[in-house]
């Protein structure tokens, strides 16, 4: 008793049974569901992929999101509540059963954060469907059970969500929490050793040269301008694939990327993926485009005449300015101000580097972070212009399932806030199988054999994770 008590008195359950009550009356009520939503100080230091490890063992689906380099993390056990929408409205469709969800909501403390809804979406909703996704949705955000995050103070808070209704048995629910409480606080050390020697398979006969042919001679004819293919390769493990060391290893060589798990019974979706889709607080939203590439230099001195080269190569900025005219046209379609650096700068990443434009900009009132979303996606970094020609030749082309590769993934709150990221060097996980995607734009002046070279360099975050390269 004197452990469960602890217990209790940690995750404050007593005052979450009060809660309980007040959502109980409030359905009976409505006639509907009630969120309750509590959030406490989450006492101690703890180490995210540590804590991703005990969700794991605690429940099959656990999401995650961090970026490592500010210090920023959030780990989601359970399912409260799931949002899947279908099609190409798919996102208005998750932002109104959010905001319906919400509406009825009882949130404590008041001046709380409150839930947050992880996940994300399909890089295209009537895309093939090859078998391997079939546990992600077109679109999919997942409100935990339990939630833990960090915070810019540098504090971590839990928030316990229920879903209930009329009929919520409030002791049978209270004694549940009770029991998984013990289990979340719990940590046993993960273990870091590296994975066991994987089988690389490279690309299996994905005409890759003369996919890009084809694409080069798309727009020698007129047809699109741009267009951003991509392919696949499989790895096999000796052993079961784990994804808190996947993390971890991405976590530490990519601690200025935005790193994700979105784990299922039966397959995760791990990356780390450096393109910033876009991120909404209150008024302020911001965009970080990526595109242009080039290796990195194995001395201070070549690193630089590769940066160099990036900025002045007349095929990268072309390349890269078509980007920043899409993302510029449509985000100040919702933005009474918005504003970017003209001239790129160079993100240096562990084993290459991009010409990259910020925009910052403030919301017009009224705007979801998810009307954002679709507005900007898929930009041209990862389809093409114009658009619905490089999409119709991306589907022609490759012949595979990207699911919800290059597709939005992130979270959003219950005020319409969220950040999302392009889901890129990123990799699908089943048993002890891996998928990993990589793609390039193809632009006027691109060379098969180049672009051969750049998705390689494109799937090392991965193979090195993964412990196969």
């Amino acid at each position: 008793m004197g452990r469960g008590r602890q217990t209790s008195d940690l995750v404050s359950l007593d005052a979450m049974f009060e809660l309980l009550r007040l959502g109980k009356r409030r359905s009976s009520n409505s006639h509907g569901q009630t969120l309750v939503s509590l959030t406490k100080p989450f006492p101690g230091k703890i180490g995210p992929i540590r804590l991703f490890a005990t969700a794991r063992r605690m429940d099959e689906v656990v999401n995650y999101w961090a970026l490592p380099a500010k210090g920023s993390w959030v780990v989601g056990v359970g399912e409260a509540a799931e949002i899947i929408s279908k099609g190409p409205l798919r996102l208005k469709q998750a932002a109104a059963m959010i905001q319906g969800m919400m509406r009825s909501a009882i949130i404590a403390p008041k001046n709380a954060p409150g839930p947050l809804f992880l996940g994300g979406f399909r890089f295209k909703s009537a895309s093939l469907n090859d078998g391997l996704w079939e546990e992600f949705h077109d679109g999919l955000l997942t409100l935990p059970r339990w939630m833990m995050a960090s915070h810019s103070n540098g504090q971590c808070s839990l928030t316990i969500n229920v879903v209930m209704n009329a009929h919520t048995d409030i002791d049978a629910l209270r004694e549940e929490l009770a029991a998984q409480a013990l289990t979340l606080l719990n940590h046993d050390e993960t273990s870091t050793q590296p994975l066991a020697a994987s089988a690389r398979l490279a690309p299996v006969a994905d005409s890759w040269e003369q996919k890009v042919k084809q694409a080069l001679a798309a727009i020698k004819d007129g047809k699109v301008s741009k267009i951003t293919l991509s392919r696949t390769m499989k790895l096999r493990s000796v052993t079961t694939i784990s994804p808190e060391v996947v993390l971890r290893n991405l976590a530490t060589n990519y601690p200025e990327c935005r790193t994700f798990a979105f784990c299922r019974p039966r397959t995760s979706f791990v990356g780390a993926s450096p393109e910033e889709l876009v991120c909404l607080n209150g008024a302020s939203v911001t965009s970080t485009c990526l595109a242009g590439s080039a290796s990195r230099g194995d001395s201070e001195t070549t690193d630089r005449q590769l940066s160099n080269w990036l900025l002045t190569d007349e095929k990268e900025r072309r390349e890269h300015k078509m980007v920043v005219d899409w993302i510029s046209e449509r985000m100040a379609a919702l933005c009474n101000g918005l504003s970017w650096n003209e001239v790129p700068n160079v993100l240096r990443l562990g084993n290459v580097q991009h010409l990259a434009t910020s925009f910052v900009g403030t919301r017009v009132e009224g705007y979801h972070v998810l009307d954002f979303v679709g507005a900007l996606h898929p930009t041209p970094a990862v389809g093409g212009i114009p658009l619905e020609p490089a999409l119709e030749m991306i589907g022609k082309l490759e012949e595979f399932d990207r699911g919800w590769y290059t597709g939005p993934v992130g979270w959003v709150d219950g005020n319409g806030n969220g950040e999302f990221a392009i889901a890129i060097r990123c990799a699908l996980l089943r048993s002890n199988e891996a998928f990993l995607y990589a793609g390039d734009g193809i632009v006027a002046g691109s060379d098969p054999d180049t672009e051969d070279r750049e998705t390689a360099m494109k799937f090392k975050p991965l193979l090195t994770a993964l412990g196969a390269s």
